[in-house]
This record gives structure tokens, sequence and C-alpha cells, in this order.
């Protein structure tokens, strides 16, 4: 019996193998289909058809790329955008209305995906990609990559992009290539991930313009690795309602003229609720641009830099005011609407920089520097000898409003906070207004802490050296003190005489400080020495790395807007 059934399928079987084979072939093509991007040419050949094919096949071959319109199926949407993406024009304009979409689009180089706006009462509206339902497959709304363009559209992730938990790079707008344009184009709606993320070795001279992001996570961020030549640029946009911080430089990268605001409410992760900040930056000794934007409203810090290195920080606006704290965030605070922590060689000139925090009337205080470890952890405040009183430094002790601080730390393995420059700044910082008379506040335009100014590892044969930071022509009009001056650095030192009154180079207020030992007070150095500092490995850290996990994702709150 055995030897008969073997015997009959052998005779069947070499008629049935062609039928068999192109039913495998069809099942492992769906499935390609069903786990891999059609952008992707690599594992398209799998399933052994061209990108252009597969989307002719989903969509309507009679559609004209020049003005494409929502259908009512998400899949057909997006491999009608994609087929024309893949076609001989590389390009795809979308007419007005909301575009479903199953799954980001990633678009191939040389293409162009434009919307056309619509002007109506008074404001422009443009086509929406919206991801239609929660989708693992991708991470993204739309990624960009080499010599591309992207405008005039709305990119909405729905809170559907589940990626994520795969990918630490999730975004509503991912740039990964070079020489793109994106220009008007508003990101938002991702609240465990980034509104754009700039990332890869490769990705350079990509330029962003009128790019609006809101409701994310996290606003923009320059991944580390990024160069100097040619950077990626972003300006004239607006980044506001951001639960940790709206910007940061993990690698090189430049914003110019932009508005930051009203972010930072809440970067805890399963933790208590923690304060994030307007720009933020750890770690980065590649550096970056910043300039003429204005940074306002933050529930922490409006700059925020760590172990950072050779910027330029010029002609910016950095207000923390009332406006960020509300009755029911108790937990914002910013010593100081500026900090430069272990920073070097970095230009801070011609800006404005104001902390009014003092104002506010929440009974904790919470926009002030408090006397506990969990807000000067490091005691950059005071000297490190155990007799020494928290907040020594401080005119006003704990309770201390500061607009720029300049700062290291002292322990071993801190960055040297050498070489900086800060020029023709106006610095207010003032408690004067504040109504609660029993707890009164100061603010100080800038403090120095101790250790600044010295670089104690510089040569083996030359400990301390002498690399400091040069301060000139800066205005404290309106500030309660003008500067609290420890460590050992430079103040309009190639003038002899700065009296009060005086111009430039003297800073304004130079005569109350002495003469002597380039103008800096009594408090140049830790008790002891800070010690060796830690070899940076050039990359730069988010404050919260990502991915989140999904247990992690924050309670949302945006605060209310302000006018721009």
């Amino acid at each position: 019996l055995h030897l008969g059934i073997r015997y009959r399928l052998a005779m069947v079987y070499p008629l049935a193998q062609p039928v068999w084979r192109r039913m495998r072939q069809a099942w492992l093509f769906c499935l390609v289909l069903d786990i891999c991007s059609v952008s992707q040419p690599g594992c398209l050949a799998l399933a052994g058809s061209p990108p252009d094919a597969i989307a002719r096949n989903e969509s309507d071959v009679n559609v004209t790329c020049d003005s494409l319109r929502p259908q009512s199926s998400a899949r057909k949407n997006y491999f009608t955008i994609l087929g024309c993406l893949n076609s001989g024009d590389r390009r795809a304009v979308l007419a007005e209305g909301t575009f479903q979409l199953h799954r980001g689009i990633a678009m191939p180089d040389n293409s162009s995906l434009v919307g056309v706006a619509v002007d109506a009462n008074g404001t422009r509206r443009y086509p929406r990609l919206r991801i239609a339902a929660p989708t693992a497959m991708t991470s993204f709304v739309v990624r960009i990559g080499n010599a591309s363009s992207l405008s005039s559209l709305t990119l909405d992730g729905a809170e559907n992009l589940r990626g994520f938990e795969q990918d630490c790079c999730a975004s509503i707008l991912s740039v990964m290539g070079g020489g793109s344009v994106v220009e008007d184009i508003e990101a938002s709606n991702f609240s465990v991930g980034a509104g754009v993320y700039i990332h890869g070795a490769a990705s350079s001279g990509n330029v962003l313009t009128r790019v609006h992001i809101h409701s994310c996570y996290y606003g923009l961020i320059f991944e580390h690795g990024l160069k100097q030549a040619p950077g990626n640029v972003f300006s004239d946009g607006v980044i506001e309602h951001i639960a940790c911080d709206a910007v940061t430089f993990g690698g090189y990268g430049e914003l110019h003229t932009s508005v930051v605001r009203d972010s930072g409410y809440d970067c805890g992760r399963n933790v208590p609720r923690q304060p994030g900040g307007g720009i933020y930056c750890a770690g980065n000794a590649v550096g970056g641009v910043i300039r003429e934007n204005r940074v306002h409203g933050m529930c922490g810090q409006g700059l925020d830099m760590d172990s950072c290195a050779n910027f330029n920080i010029s002609a910016n606006m950095f207000h923390t005011s009332v406006e960020a704290v509300y009755p029911e965030d108790g937990h914002c605070y910013a010593f100081a609407t500026v900090s430069l922590l272990d920073t070097r060689d970095t230009l801070f000139q011609d800006n404005i920089v104001v902390n009014e925090r003092g104002v506010v009337l929440n009974e904790q205080g919470p926009t002030l520097v408090r006397a506990s470890p969990e807000f000067d952890p490091d005691r950059m405040f005071t000297d490190v000898d155990w007799s020494a009183v928290p907040f020594a430094d401080l005119p006003g002790g704990s309770r201390t409003a500061i607009g720029l601080a300049v700062l290291r730390r002292p322990r071993h393995g801190a960055q040297p906070a050498i070489d900086n420059v800060v020029a023709r700044n106006h610095f207010r910082a003032s408690c004067r207004d504040r109504a609660d008379a029993e707890e009164p506040c100061v603010g100080v335009g800038y403090f120095v802490s101790r250790g600044t100014g010295s670089d104690e590892n510089a040569d083996y044969h030359l400990q301390n050296r002498w690399s400091p930071t040069k301060f000139t022509a800066n205005l404290v009009e309106g500030s309660d003190i003008g500067s609290k001056r420890c460590g050992q650095n430079w103040y309009a030192a190639e003038e002899p005489v700065c009296r009060r009154g005086s111009g430039s180079p003297c800073n304004e207020d130079d005569y109350e400080h002495p003469e002597g030992n380039y103008r800096n007070d009594d408090c140049w150095e830790y008790t002891a020495l800070v010690g060796e500092p830690m070899k940076l490995d050039g990359i730069g850290r988010l404050r919260i790395p990502l991915p989140l996990p999904l247990p992690a994702i924050p309670k949302w709150h945006p605060p209310p807007a302000t006018a721009s």
C-alpha cells in the first residue's frame, strides 16, 4: 500500500509542481509587501517587482500626479502618492483635503512632494497627510532622502505611530539624506517621539524653512554625528507645546530666526514630572549656531548647555517669565534663564537674557533656586568645604534668580569652563515686583561660579593654566544686582579704569568689583581641585533617551498659547 501511494504521488507531483510553486511565490510576495516598505528597492527585489509597478497595481492608473485628491482607502492614497514619486517626473502634487495613510511615506531620492495651499479666512490651509490607524510598520509620517523637496503640507501622526518601540529616531518628519529642501510644513501629534529628526552621518546641507512643530515629546533634534560642512539649517520656524526639550543639539546644526515657546512642561518618564527647556545641548563638542531666535515661556531653562563646545550664540532673546508657570505646574523651575555648564570655546554675544520669574505668586516659589540638594546636586553655588553654607556664593542665597550662569561642577570628570567670549549682551534679572515680601528674592544679571577660567589639566608641567572667559561691554540695567564673579576670568581687562557710566569695552557694573585681578570677586576656586576631565566621546545626548516605553507616554498638558 505504501509503495502504491508513493507511485501515485510520483505520477501527480510533476503536474502539480508549477501550480504549487506559483502559490508559494504569491504567498511570499504578499508577505514581503506587508512587512517591507515599498520605497526600499532592496526589499522589493525580494518580491521580484519594481516600486513603480507595485504602486501602479494598488493605485488608480488614470490619476494625474499634478493634482492628486484624497481617496477613501488609506492604502490607495499611499500607493498612488508613491507611484507618482517613483514615476518619470518623480513628483506628486496633493490637492486640498486629508490623505489617510496606512503607513509613512519614504520619499525616493530626487523626488518632490508638494501640497497646494488654500487661503481661508486669512490663513493658509495645507493638504494633510495623516496616519489613519495605529501601525507598527513605520515610525514616521514622511522620510525625506537625498536631493528632494517637501513643501506646503501638514504631517499628522495622530498618535498612531507605533514603530517607535524599535526605532531610536521616531519622528513625524525624518530627514535622512543630503541637499533636500523642506518648506511650509506643519508636524504634530506624536507624544512619544520627535516632530523633526535630522539624523544619519550623511545628512548634510538640508534646509528647513517655515516649519511649525507642535504637540510632540521632542521638537527638533540634530542627531549626534552631524557635521559642520555643510550643516543642516532650520530657519523662520515655530516650535511650541513640546513636552520635553523644544530643540536638541546632539550634533552640528543651525537654528536661525525662529520662535521657540511654551514647552518643557513634562520630561518625566515613569518618574515625577520634571521640566525640560527651550534649547538643550549635552556632550556636543562639534558645536552649532543659534542666531536671532526668540525663546520664551519655558517650564525650565531657555538655553541649557552641559559639557558642550564651539557654539556661536548670537542676537537671540531668552525670556523666562511668569507666563510659563501655572498653579498646577509646581514642578517648573530654573535657577537661570541661560546656563553654560562645563562649556568651552563658545561665543555668546548680542543677546538679551531676561529672568523675571521672581514675580510669580506660587507659594512654593518653584521658579527660584531652592535650598535643596535636588536643585544643586553638584554644589556649584558654594564651596565644597564641609562647613560651607549651601548657596553661599549667591547674593540671595537659595532665593536667587539668575539671567546667565557660567558654571563648572566641582567634581572629577567635569569639563573645563574656559575660553568663552561673552560680549555686548543685556542681562536683566529682577525680583523687585514680587508680592511675597516675607520671602524676598534677589535677581542677578549674570553669575560665574568657582573653578571657571582655569584648566587644571592643560599640561602636565603647567598645572592650572589660565584660560579665562572674557566679558566685555555687557549691560545689566534692570537687574537687582549686576553680577557675581567667582572663578578666574577676564572683565574688560584691557581697560585700566572702568567707572560708572563708562562705555565699551567696560561692562556696566565693572566699577562695583575689585580693580585688581581682572575684576574677579574673592571666590576663585573650590577648596579641592576639580580633577581630570572625562574624555568626551563626541556623542551628544538627549535629555531622555528614545525610544520611550509605552507606559512612559507623558500626559498631554499643553500650556495656553501666548502671543508671538
